[in-house]
């Protein structure tokens, strides 16, 4: 049981170290690294079931993503919204970030990335109707 706990806790600290990581970048290009911040930080508190603190973590990194003109991961920080809203029962907002995900591979124009998450939305269509 020692190990298993051990082994645990190394796992949970490695979302930790990577966002101590990404703080260290920020501080050298806020332009190139804030959104990715944002979206860490919002998936350590989606896993930790804080989810008003990690739904304002994945609205800045989606404008945040939007605002450095990296539509490929505001279609990343969507499709994560997405599934963080699916996990706790939104499933009209989930839908949502979905196609906002949908719309950003579209433009970034990843045909597989559209693909994967027009089959997201069928699966979700008889959930939402």
């Amino acid at each position: 049981k020692i190990v298993k706990r051990t082994s645990s806790q190394k796992l949970k600290s490695i979302p930790r170290d990577a966002l101590r990581e990404l703080h260290a970048s920020a501080a050298y290009s806020q332009w190139n690294f804030r959104n990715k911040v944002y979206l860490m930080e919002a998936q350590v508190l989606s896993n930790e079931g804080r989810n008003e603190e990690a739904n304002a973590s994945y609205a800045s990194a989606i404008s945040s993503a939007r605002a450095s003109r990296f539509i490929h991961e505001q279609g990343l920080a969507c499709e994560l919204a997405g599934f963080h809203h699916k996990k706790i029962g939104n499933n009209s907002i989930a839908w949502v970030f979905f196609d906002q995900a949908k719309q950003c591979y579209t433009e970034w124009g990843s045909q597989v990335k559209v693909d994967s998450i027009s089959r997201q939305l069928e699966a979700f269509r008889s959930l939402i109707a």
